[in-house]
C-alpha cells in the first residue's frame, strides 16, 4: 500500500517496542488500549476502565506505570507521584493486573524510558532522579555553552533546563535522561528489572526511548565522552588545537568537527540501552519475546481525534493489511472527549464488530 495511503489510514501513535512476557493465544487478534496514568488514580477509576475495555471487546491493556520518572506501583525505586499521595496503601498496577486478569485481559506495563519530568512542573519529590543525578539530564545544543561551566548540582542547572523545555513545550515534553553514561543506563535498567521481577505483567511497552530531537544531548558529560572517543584517532597537534578551542569556550568543537562520528555516537547508547532493557526482561522472565512472527506489527490509532466511524475504517484498513494487533490511543482521551467510558465500550464494539 502506498505510504500516503498508510498515513491517511492511521493516526500515527506508534509503539516503540513491546516485549511479551506471557504466551499470546495463537491467532488471536490483539485489541489493545493505551491507558494513561491519570486513570490509575483510584480503584474505582480502574474498575470502570477494565469494565469498559471488557465490554468493548478489547483483550489487552497497555498501562502507563512510569510516566515521568515515577512509580504507579508500590515500593518502586522511584517516588510515587503526587496524584497518589493521599493513598499510600493503594497499588495501581497490582489493582489493574488483578482486575484485568479476572476479566480475561492481558496487562502490559507501559514505561516512558528517557522522559523523566514534565515541562510544566518539576517533580515535587526531592529524591526524584532529576535532582539526585542532574548530570545525567540531556542538554539542548542551544544551552551547551551556557551550561558547560555550570555545576549540575547547583540550584540553577535543572531550573534552566526546565525553563527551556517550557519555552519549547510544543516540541519537547520535558526533561530527558541521557543514555550516554553507563550509570544512567544501569539506573533505567534497574527500574525495569524491579518492575518485571515483582509484578505479573504480560508484557513491557517501552516508550520515549529516544532523544527529544537532533539538538540533544549536548550535556558536558556527553561532549567530553565524545571528545575522548575521537582523540585516539587524531594527531597530537590536532588534539591540542581542538582542546584549546574547547578551553576557550567552545565545548561543541568535536561534535562540529566530526558530525558523522557524532551522529553515530548518539545512536549507539540508545541501542545499548534497548539491548540492556530487553536482556533484563529476558533474564527475569525467560519466556519473554518481542512481538514477532509473520505479522509482527501492532498498529496504533489516534482514536481521540476520530469519530467512531473513522475509527472503524482505520481498524478495517489495519485488518486488510493483516497486522497482528490494533491499539487505540487512548482510553483516557477518548473517554474524556467523547462522553465517558461507555463511549469507549461502544467504539470497541463498533470497530471490532463485537
Amino acid at each position: 500500500m502506498p505510504h500516503a495511503l498508510l498515513r491517511r489510514a492511521f493516526a500515527a501513535i506508534a509503539a516503540l517496542l513491546i516485549l511479551i512476557v506471557s504466551p499470546v493465544r495463537a491467532q488471536e487478534e490483539v485489541r489493545a488500549l493505551w491507558v494513561v496514568r491519570t486513570t490509575l488514580a483510584s480503584p474505582s477509576a480502574i474498575s470502570t476502565m477494565v469494565a469498559a475495555a471488557k465490554h468493548g471487546g478489547f483483550n489487552t491493556l497497555l498501562v502507563q506505570v512510569r510516566g515521568r520518572g515515577d512509580a504507579y506501583f508500590q515500593q518502586g525505586i522511584e517516588p510515587r507521584p503526587e496524584l497518589l499521595a493521599a493513598q499510600p496503601a493503594f497499588d495501581p498496577l497490582a489493582t489493574v493486573i488483578a482486575k484485568g486478569h479476572e476479566a480475561g485481559l492481558q496487562v502490559h506495563a507501559w514505561i516512558n524510558v528517557n522522559l523523566i519530568a514534565g515541562a510544566a512542573d518539576l517533580p515535587a519529590a526531592r529524591d526524584h532522579i532529576a535532582y539526585r543525578h542532574p548530570e545525567w539530564l540531556m542538554v539542548p545544543r542551544a544551552l551547551a555553552v551556557e551550561l558547560s561551566t555550570v555545576d549540575p548540582r547547583s540550584p540553577g542547572y535543572v531550573g534552566r533546563l526546565a525553563r527551556y523545555a517550557r519555552a519549547q513545550s510544543a516540541e519537547i515534553k520535558g526533561l530527558y535522561l541521557s543514555p550516554v553514561t553507563a550509570e544512567s543506563t544501569a539506573y533505567t535498567t534497574s527500574v525495569v528489572r524491579d518492575l518485571a521481577q515483582r509484578y505479573d505483567i504480560d508484557g513491557v511497552h517501552l516508550d520515549y526511548l529516544r532523544y527529544p530531537s537532533s539538538d540533544f544531548d549536548y550535556s558536558r558529560e556527553t561532549l567530553v565522552a565524545f571528545g575522548s572517543s575521537i582523540v585516539p584517532d587524531l594527531s597530537v597537534s590536532d588534539v591540542r588545537r581542538y582542546d584549546a578551542e574547547a578551553a576557550a569556550g567552545d565545548p561543541l568543537i568535536y561534535s562540529q568537527a566530526f558530525p558523522e562520528r557524532w551522529r553515530g555516537f548518539r545512536v549507539a547508547p540508545l541501542t545499548a540501552l534497548l539491548t540492556s532493557l530487553r536482556a533484563v526482561v529476558k533474564t527475569v522472565r525467560p519466556a519473554a519475546r518481542p512481538v514477532a512472527g509473520a505479522h509482527p506489527l501492532w498498529v496504533g490509532i489516534g482514536a481521540f481525534r476520530l469519530s467512531s466511524e473513522q475509527i472503524m475504517d482505520n481498524v478495517q484498513t489495519a485488518r486488510r493489511l493483516n497486522v497482528g494487533g490494533i491499539i487505540l490511543f487512548s482510553y483516557d482521551s477518548v473517554a474524556e472527549s467523547k462522553n465517558g467510558p461507555g463511549y469507549v465500550a461502544q467504539v470497541g464494539r463498533t470497530a471490532f464488530q463485537f
